[in-house]
């Protein structure tokens, strides 16, 4: 109880990762003329809101009006946007509420199966709900609001731990059917090869790899693809209780349209994430908020052509090659100086001689 209150509370308090903006008008204005010679001054890459050069993975959020780096969502529980500094006290938070809801209905139970059944029970009433609210009435019905509420909160947690283990936010799992990883610019998009798509165009480049891919799914892979689609269609069809549960907590979202097509693509290993380092990894980087990739979520804007696990490992190396130097230099003047202290001393005493010598 104490933990879930604190990492509830810590999520409202914390900063959920803003987004740096220019410090002056130059800077600003070199962010500009940067983003226009290169051809990439657009809404992906430049936020009209906050003036500033738009991260990847980053959303401005107008009820905050901020830009919040690896945006999850704003959630209205915290009043607050879930981001990339406080991603790990809202999981913490839905953790440990599903966790003392269920050991709440767990004693509540417990609790009624030991009470002695009162004897002014009417003998046409119902002893599933008749008998614990002659024992506790109050009691009976906070239990059974909480367990109401443990249907889609659980639903809530399982859906974060899947896409914190598939290096995925709820936006990009709302948006990976319409727009593609990171809005296409992750490399991959709905529909699209090797280079993705942008928000409200389509450019599609066809390659080798692309071409077999398509090959492959005309024999057999395309059946696979839609077999994902096809059952998130069937789960949320209009008029079925799948449909009714899903708009009931919120999810439907994810299950109308592209969306649906977005889950089944996240769902499968077709999606070129460049953030995806696999299930433990993603949940290392996840928990050192981009430690584990090697970025600062709020000020990564490209993804590099080699890729963040090879250009974190090329940064350590520089990194290691700078302190060997430094320590090779700092060890070579530390040498010089005792050098240089050891010979001072030594000609001081050859200069100093008792007058009756001399």
């Amino acid at each position: 109880m104490g933990l879930c209150v604190y990492n509830f509370f810590r999520a409202i308090m914390l900063d959920p990762g803003t987004c740096p903006r220019p410090i002056n008008d130059g800077e600003l204005k070199a962010i500009i003329e940067d983003l226009a010679s290169e051809g990439r001054l657009n809404g992906q890459t430049f936020c009209i809101q906050c003036m500033a050069k738009k991260a990847l993975r980053s959303k401005h959020c107008r009820l905050c009006d901020r830009c919040v780096a690896r945006s999850d969502h704003h959630c209205p529980w915290i009043w607050n946007c879930v981001g990339s500094n406080n991603h790990r006290q809202f999981l913490v938070f839905v953790t440990t509420l599903v966790v003392g809801i269920i050991l709440f209905d767990y004693l509540t139970y417990e609790f009624y199966a030991s009470a002695a059944p009162p004897d002014n029970i009417a003998a046409d009433c119902s002893p599933f709900f008749c008998v614990p609210a002659a024992i506790d009435s109050f009691l009976l019905s906070v239990s059974l609001w909480s367990t109401l509420q443990l249907t889609w909160t659980s639903v809530l947690l399982v859906t974060q731990f899947w896409q914190v283990a598939r290096q995925l936010t709820t936006l990009e799992v709302s948006n990976l059917g319409r727009f593609g990883s990171m809005g296409g610019r992750g490399g991959f998009a709905a529909g699209s090869g090797a280079t993705g798509i942008q928000m409200g165009h389509s450019h599609h480049h066809p390659v080798n790899g692309d071409r077999g891919d398509e090959e492959s799914e005309g024999e057999g892979g395309h059946k696979h693809r839609h077999h994902h689609v096809g059952l998130c269609k069937a789960l949320s069809a209009p008029g079925t209780c799948g449909a009714f549960l899903l708009n009931l907590v919120g999810l439907d979202r994810f299950t109308r349209g592209r969306a649906a097509h977005g889950l089944a693509l996240g769902s499968s290993t077709r999606a070129r994430n460049p953030f995806d380092l696999g299930v433990v990894r993603n949940c290392r980087d996840f928990w050192t908020m981009g430690k584990e990739v090697g970025v600062d979520y709020g000020q990564v804007y490209d993804v590099p052509s080699d890729g963040f696990e090879v250009a974190k490992r090329k940064r350590e190396a520089e990194r290691g090659d700078l302190e060997r130097d430094h320590d090779g230099g700092g060890r070579t003047k530390s040498l010089l100086a005792k050098l240089g202290l050891r010979m001072s001393t030594s000609s001081s005493r050859r200069g100093y001689e008792p007058l009756g010598q001399v």
